[in-house]
């Protein structure tokens, strides 16, 4: 193979990732999941993929300027995104039982899925999927968040159950009043928040 040779995708050998599975968005083929596989487990399932080719990443309303790519899966198990950088590259797994809410947000040049642990808030670029398609994803991780945690609940809005640890409601408004002015989520998304925190106290 010569070094501007382009591999098909039929010969392209994946070593962990499976993508016999469905639901499924056009963008998951072996060329693309190629880029993730060193990082799922044997047999993982890839649902959802997108790809943000400007580097739209948040972490906790910071943008991440050292970001020139992401590419995020969906799996079976987590949403696991790799970040392209000037110089190397890093990657973040997310479990579903860790993510205690999904939201999505559609700006003028962005579009992004938030997705909300008890630690961090990343809003992350999924700008070449259509409007549909990001709902798509967001949906499918709601519905894996409520498998992980053993919830049937049927809500597009997902809290994860108390725990001592957990912090307190007018702290998590405090941070969310935060994320809304950085612009990392809407002022409708805000309220819809806000309100469930409130219900709460």
């Amino acid at each position: 193979m010569g070094l501007f040779d382009i591999q098909d995708d039929e010969d392209i050998i994946l070593e962990n990732a499976d993508l016999d599975c469905e639901p499924q968005n056009e963008y998951v083929s072996k060329t693309e999941v190629k880029k993730l596989d060193e990082y799922l487990d044997p047999g993982e399932k890839v649902y959802f993929l997108a790809r943000d080719r400007g580097g739209q990443l948040k972490i906790d309303g910071d943008i991440q300027s050292e970001a020139t790519g992401i590419l995020t899966a969906a799996t079976e198990q987590r949403v696991i995104f790799k970040t392209g950088k000037i110089v190397g590259s890093s990657q973040t797994s997310i479990d579903y039982k860790n993510i205690s809410s999904v939201e999505v947000s559609f700006g003028m040049l962005a579009k992004r899925i938030n997705l909300e642990t008890d630690s961090q808030v990343f809003g992350i670029g999924v700008g070449q999927l259509g409007k549909d398609e990001v709902q798509d994803m967001a949906q499918f991780i709601r519905e894996k968040m409520r498998e992980s945690n053993g919830s049937d609940d049927s809500t597009t809005e997902q809290t994860v159950g108390s725990s001592e640890n957990e912090e307190d409601p007018l702290d998590k408004l405090e941070r969310l009043g935060e994320l809304r002015d950085d612009g990392v989520i809407t002022e409708e998304e805000f309220q819809e928040k806000k309100q469930s925190l409130l219900d709460q106290i």
